[in-house]
Parts: C-alpha cells; structure tokens; sequence
C-alpha cells in the first residue's frame, strides 16, 4: 500500500514539474525554459555557510544519465566562481564562471561536455554575498 501511494505521488509531481523562475518565484516551469523539453530531475541541494566556502552534492546513479545541469539558489544572494562537475567514469568537467545569485534565481543551463553522462558529484565554490541575513541553499537539477 506504501509503495502505491508513494508511486502516486510521484506520478502527481512528475506531472506537475519542477517550477523555478528566471529571478522570481513562480515563472515558467525549470523544463521549459529555454526551449528545454528534456525531463529535469533535482538531484540535491545544501545549505550553504557564510563567507567564501565550497560544498558539495554527492549524486549516485540510480538518477540515471544527464546532458546537462542547472542550478537554482534560495533564501540569501550568493556568487559562485566555480562548479566541478565528475562523472561516474571518472571523468570531470570544470565549468569556471561567475555567476550572481538573487533569492530565488538560477543558473542558465551548463550542457555537460561527451553527451549523456552519469554525475557522482558536484563541487560549488562561492561566497555569500549577505552575511549574517540568512543562509542560501544551492538547488541542483539534472536534465536528461
């Protein structure tokens, strides 16, 4: 019975799709933006500390393989210059940027370099931007 409600549920957020807005709460969908049309799965998030700091967002590989990734940022503004991305082979892809973060905005898609791949993990560095007004939590999403 566990299993058919939980299979239910699933089946209602599948349906319903991940929201997210360019800037504001409440926009287009995550999976359409940007002329996306691939499924779009969130594969963790962490809340991050004050300061410069680096986390991370362990993945594994029941989530499958992805093409590429988009990050979504909520609750204080952050900069990240930096996100490592290593796949499952052992492979890794860096992707250097500098990326600004208000509550609530997030990232362009960064396409994965090889096609569709399986992520072990993703490195964030940063630095909050409001010290002491709250902390952010990085959103990770996976497109497939």
């Amino acid at each position: 019975m566990k299993t058919a409600k939980l299979l239910l549920l699933l089946v209602v957020l599948g349906t319903l799709g991940f929201t997210s807005g360019c800037g504001k709460r409440g926009a287009r969908p995550i999976n359409t933006q940007d002329g996306d049309a691939n499924r779009v799965e969130m594969l963790g998030s962490r809340k991050v500390n004050f300061g410069a700091d680096r986390d991370t967002i362990v993945v594994t590989l029941h989530e499958g393989t992805f093409h590429a990734i988009r990050l979504d940022v909520d609750g204080s503004a952050l900069e990240m210059w930096d996100v490592d991305v290593f796949f499952s082979n052992g492979g890794h892809q860096d992707v250097a940027t500098r990326l600004k973060f208000t509550d609530g905005s997030w990232s362009r898609r960064i396409d994965l370099n090889g096609g569709a791949r399986g992520i072990k993990k993703v490195v964030f560095k940063y630095k909050s931007l409001h010290r002491g007004k709250g902390r952010a939590t990085i959103k990770l999403y996976g497109i497939h």
